[in-house]
């Protein structure tokens, strides 16, 4: 009469396969004295492995998690936008109409410059700005 704590299950090698020769080869190589048996060796192996599949699961869970954007968050995102929008743009009318734009052109060329354009390039994106603003 078995033991009603233990399951048992067999493993069925063909040596014709090579995914089974290998692991034949292990258990015949098995050191006896650090794996006491053949049956606790599988049983950390496929924990081992288990494990790993499971962190690998979790992993790629998360960086599912982080690569899908919701409606919700694209609603926040396109508000967010719009709002920096009006507050730059509120902005830009209120200086344009105090008459801070010379100040702001003589800084958008001194900038264009130093990042390497010519000074006919600024002037073209400063008309530019003047007839959209």
């Amino acid at each position: 009469m078995g033991k009603q704590n233990v399951v048992k299950h067999s493993l069925r090698l063909n040596l014709h396969n090579e995914q089974h020769r290998k692991i034949q080869r292990v258990f015949e190589g098995l050191n006896k004295e650090v794996h006491k048996s053949e049956n606790q060796f599988m049983i950390k192996a496929m924990d081992f492995y288990i494990q790993s599949f499971e962190e690998d699961m979790e992993e790629e869970t998360q960086t599912k998690k982080k690569r899908y954007v919701t409606v919700d968050s694209l609603e926040d995102i396109r508000k967010e936008l719009e709002d920096s929008m009006k507050e730059e743009l509120i902005r830009l009318l209120g200086g344009a109409i105090m008459g801070n734009t010379s100040i702001r052109e003589t800084r958008d060329r001194r900038d264009a410059m130093q990042e390497g354009e010519t000074a006919e390039d600024g002037l073209y994106a400063t008309e530019a700005a003047n007839r959209w603003g």
